[in-house]
């Protein structure tokens, strides 16, 4: 059987064709696509500007997309948690399951690890339809919409940046962004006991809808000063903890420079490039705690727990929805017309 995918054959080679519907494995689901979200990662490989060309992580052709939901089609003779019709969004990557790692649920490492739509790469949501191992498909409540269920990655990468950084009652928290990682990571960090949450931002719009998910406080750095900002909004200590959402190298080393003594800088966007001009001395002096952030393990259930108790509703992050066969637009909207981009659903 054949269906309707987005084939990336290289650098700015997306080609919309026909393919063969993936087989299935015994222990894996294939889901039909409903809606799948446009990430900046899917742009900067698109485009060339990811440093994955480079160190060689990129195998083409390859399907993207990483946030999707959608509903099974079919399902494997092992496969015994879900049934045809059931509504669901999947796991970014897919572990060998059997390895120490995995077998200590730490499958994030897994030597074996393919990440979806990405690098080193399984086919992901920009086609009709996807197969995924049923250890990394979740259910979908009923209460929750497709939309939003394809909003799950990037808000529960966001929710691993607040964990990583192990937000205490009491901390000031800036998160630098208003990407849906950003975003996402906001009610979370207000949730987690911070005293204050301030978002840091380009755009009044994306800073407006932070407030609505919890901001206590925005700062627009093309209006205002960053640094004598956060000092003012903190008596002066700085930060407790930074999530640098934005990928600005610049950015980076403003976090450090505004963080306060033992304060954790949690870094969950990619830079594309080394980075260069970062104040060490400062972070020893101060030991101030460098947290990287990679994927969202074992977080997507926690968001998706939270979406049916109508806890969150991220949908005020979708800016806009184009069809499958209109993906190429997608990725050079999300790029072109950035001010006024959230996040882009593609309908499938």
């Amino acid at each position: 059987m054949k269906m309707m995918a987005q084939r990336l054959y290289g650098i700015k080679d997306l080609r919309w064709m026909e393919v063969e519907i993936p087989e299935l494995m015994e222990n894996e689901v294939l889901i039909r696509v409903k809606y799948c979200g446009v990430c900046g990662t899917d742009q900067a490989i698109y485009s060339g500007e990811s440093s994955f060309w480079e160190a060689g992580l990129i195998n083409v052709p390859m399907t993207f997309g990483h946030e999707y939901s959608g509903v099974i089609e079919a399902v494997g003779k092992r496969v015994s948690k879900f049934k045809i019709g059931d509504r669901v969004v999947c796991d970014t990557g897919i572990s060998c399951g059997i390895c120490d790692r995995c077998l200590a649920g730490d499958y994030l490492f897994c030597l074996k690890m393919k990440a979806v739509g990405t690098i080193v790469a399984q086919d992901g949501g920009y086609a009709e339809y996807a197969v995924m191992p049923e250890r990394h498909v979740f259910a979908l409540p009923g209460n929750v919409s497709f939309e939003q269920g394809s909003m799950v990655e990037p808000v529960a990468t966001g929710l691993y940046s607040v964990k990583k950084s192990n937000i205490k009652i009491g901390d000031n928290v800036v998160i630098i962004g208003t990407g849906p990682i950003g975003l996402g990571a906001v009610p979370f960090a207000m949730l987690s006991g911070a005293k204050k949450v301030i978002l840091v931002g380009r755009k009044d719009f994306k800073l407006e809808i932070g407030k609505k998910f919890g901001a206590d406080e925005t700062i627009n750095t093309t209006k205002e000063d960053l640094h004598q900002r956060v000092m003012e909004l903190t008596g002066g200590q700085g930060a407790d903890v930074v999530i640098e959402a934005s990928g600005s190298v610049d950015m980076l080393k403003e976090a450090v420079r505004m963080s306060n003594y033992g304060a954790r800088v949690s870094c969950v966007a990619f830079y594309e490039k080394p980075v260069d001009g970062l104040n060490l001395d400062l972070m020893i002096i101060r030991c101030i705690h460098l947290v990287p952030v990679g994927g969202s393990p074992s977080m997507g259930t926690v968001v998706i727990s939270m979406m049916e108790a109508s806890k969150v509703d991220f949908t005020p992050m979708i800016t806009q929805v184009i069809p499958l066969a209109d993906a190429e637009k997608a990725l050079i909207e999300l790029k072109t017309n950035s001010a006024s981009r959230i996040k882009i659903l593609l309908k499938i």
